[in-house]
């Protein structure tokens, strides 16, 4: 029989991949995050691993359901009026249905009425901005020392409103000349204080689950607990969040179990892997039936075989933000192909909470040009997603073949934009 251990799922906003420990030439950072780079040099690390869609709501609703944004029905944010259908079966359904209690600490932005989401308690509900590590901290501590002794294991979702802006409400400014700059943006002042007071506030974040792991320690749940680490989608910043380019959908994951050779000795896993398959794999874990009716698939025997394949593309979409933009992309390890279904007069949506920041000044009028209606890119020779192909006769057939292959999903998945414009169906 598989010993079920307690299952920590800690999400937050918009961070994308930037962790000490995720330092790379598409994504540098100098973060100093000495707690979550030793729970994944303890743990596992995933270096590919990819957002259903950039924003937060449907990419939520994609970890919740195993379910793409068009299928399970959440395409807006939950704050301006759209909601999970409660048709949707959840993850904490599932795992209550394996033997967990299921508990919400802190932020969820997946239903405006929270009941219908299959957790047995929750927290109070405030208003976003309460949901700050700091003020919420005391809450994660608590809720570990009244569990330890339980009969059941549980199911805990601890939702931060960090790394969200405006920066300055949870930020310690680091200092500017330790940022690195990102390859996606212009080397400007403004910035890199931009990018200095987001290192801020992952840094208190880090400082958290320090406290966490130490009183997982103290409680005696450390062995028995899964430590899951992971974000919404990418970064706040220009070019990723609300975007379909790598920055805008790659985000991070760290697993960490100590008692499980499975989730631990550091291994880092470069295969794809999409959010929605987060899902079968925890119930792949503890030893349930995986359900027919999700899209994603387990990645334990990836844990079990480090060079075994897994994911050959990874598709990801965007219907509403603030604003209808309907964009669907497939991904290979060596291409990307988006495809963006209706006109505007920017190159890509700049959100307005990134729009108001210090980059979102400086790039906002040098982004206002026609986007084109295809773009494919060479991930290879051109990581930072730059240099449009479409029109490259060298790369005609892989043009045609990913056109294909993103049509054939749609198809497969019942999108509803192959008829058209879809509605804003808010309730």
């Amino acid at each position: 029989m598989t010993t079920k251990p307690n299952i920590i799922l800690f999400i937050t906003h918009d961070q994308g991949q930037f962790l000490g420990c995720y330092d790379t030439p598409t994504t540098p950072n100098s973060l100093q995050t000495p707690n979550l780079d030793k729970l994944a040099k303890d743990g596992i690390r995933f270096t590919n691993y990819f957002c259903t869609a950039p924003q937060c709501s449907p990419s939520r609703g994609s970890i919740l359901t195993s379910l793409y944004p068009h299928q399970h029905g959440l395409m807006g944010l939950v704050n301006l009026g759209w909601t999970l259908p409660p048709s949707n079966k959840t993850l904490p359904m599932y795992l209550r249905e394996n033997g967990y209690t299921t508990h919400l600490l802190g932020l969820q932005h997946e239903s405006r009425d929270v009941t219908t989401l299959g957790y047995g308690t929750f927290s109070k509900r405030m208003k976003d901005y309460k949901y700050d590590t700091k003020r919420m901290e005391k809450e994660y501590l608590k809720f570990l020392r009244d569990h330890k002794n339980d009969e059941k294991p549980f199911f805990l979702n601890i939702g931060t409103i960090e790394t969200h802006r405006p920066f300055v409400i949870w930020s310690e400014k680091v200092d500017q000349k330790t940022v690195k700059m990102l390859p996606f943006l212009p080397d400007d002042e403004k910035v890199r204080e931009d990018l200095s007071l987001f290192y801020g506030i992952i840094k208190p974040v880090d400082r958290v689950i320090g406290s966490i792991i130490e009183v997982l320690e103290e409680t005696g749940l450390r062995e028995k607990t899964l430590f899951i680490y992971t974000t919404d989608h990418g970064s706040p910043f220009p070019r990723a969040k609300c975007t379909l380019y790598d920055p805008g959908v790659k985000t991070l994951l760290v697993m960490n179990w100590p008692a499980s050779p499975l989730f631990n000795d550091g291994k880092v896993f470069d295969q794809m892997i999409s959010n929605i398959d987060l899902l079968p794999t925890l119930l792949d874990t503890i030893g349930a039936i995986i359900p027919d009716i999700i899209e994603g698939k387990s990645f334990l025997p990836i844990l079990k075989d480090k060079i075994m394949p897994f994911r050959m593309e990874i598709f990801t979409e965007k219907t509403f933000h603030e604003i209808y933009d309907p964009i669907r992309s497939v991904r290979t390890k060596k291409y990307k192909y988006i495809r963006n279904f209706e006109k505007s007069e920017y190159l890509y949506q700049m959100p307005l909470d990134i729009e108001r920041g210090f980059s979102g000044q400086v790039l906002k009028e040098k982004i206002k040009l026609e986007r084109v209606e295809e773009e494919l890119y060479d991930l290879e020779k051109d990581p930072n997603e730059a240099n449009n192909l479409v029109n490259n006769p060298s790369y005609e057939n892989i043009l045609f073949e990913l056109r294909q292959k993103l049509l054939d999903w749609m198809k497969e998945t019942n999108d509803p934009l192959l008829k058209g414009k879809i509605k804003d169906e808010r309730q």
